[in-house]
């Protein structure tokens, strides 16, 4: 037979656990449910150690409900959240369960843990850990600022060394054989340029500020799309910005 507090295997003949040494219960057979089976059945399938202590009812809800939210929460964060209580609550309800099932109608984990043996103890903590981890790393991940780099835009706003001109004046460049076009011009602290190229076009106006900070607007076509690039550089480097494209906006904050 099987202790009723530690999960231990005794001889039917026992009188006292040979894992937690507390007194065995003379009408436990073999037929009790295993704590130990159920609270690792309940680890990989959340409920389904519920349903092994005999409540078929509410062990199949809680994996119903557990898998809704996995399910969700591959599209929104918050029910990851959700699905990792669902599985502590489960684990809990599967202690209660099985105890209920052995004829303890009142158990108390507190005690329960104290009379486990040490190996159990280190076991059970383990379980607690993993279950605090998983929970704060998805509080984290929900709460944290999230940044949609689905898609990246990279533009060259400058033109190389070879091709730049004087302040005040515009100047134009190609290579032999190619097709590409630049152009810019400037007027005081106030910059415009225009590109044309084999993928696409793009203009470009923005500011240059006394402090060094750096304001630009671009607009222009691709093969893929239209967008739009707003853009706003501090004086100390750090980029705030958003860029539209495809009928969405991206946001960039560095």
């Amino acid at each position: 037979m099987f202790c009723e507090y530690c999960g231990a295997e005794n001889p039917d003949d026992a009188t006292f656990c040979r894992g937690c040494g507390k007194r065995l219960n003379a009408m436990q057979t073999k037929n009790e449910k295993n704590m130990i089976t159920a609270l690792i059945i309940s680890f990989i399938l959340p409920g389904l150690g519920i349903t092994y202590a005999g409540n078929l009812k509410t062990g199949i809800a809680l994996f119903i409900v557990s898998m809704i939210c996995h399910v969700i929460g591959l599209g929104v964060p918050l029910f990851r959240v959700f699905a990792i209580i669902v599985w502590a609550v489960a684990l809990y309800l599967t202690y209660v369960e099985v105890e209920n099932a052995n004829g303890n109608e009142n158990p108390n984990i507190k005690e329960d843990f104290k009379g486990l043996s040490t190996g159990n103890k280190i076991g059970v903590l383990i379980l607690v850990l993993i279950i605090a981890l998983a929970l704060s790393g998805s509080l984290m991940a929900t709460l944290s600022p999230h940044h949609d780099t689905s898609s990246n835009v990279n533009h060259d706003y400058s033109p190389s060394p070879s091709s730049s001109s004087d302040l005040g004046s515009s100047s134009s460049s190609s290579s032999s054989g190619s097709s590409e076009r630049y152009s810019s011009s400037s007027n005081g602290r106030d910059v415009e340029s225009h590109y044309e190229g084999e993928y696409g076009s793009a203009d470009t106006h923005g500011t240059v500020y006394d402090d060094g900070s750096v304001e630009s607007h671009q607009t222009g076509h691709t093969d893929y799309g239209d967008y739009k690039v707003d853009s706003y550089m501090d004086s100390n480097g750090n980029l705030h910005g958003t860029v539209d494209m495809g009928g969405r906006t991206y946001y960039v904050d560095y």
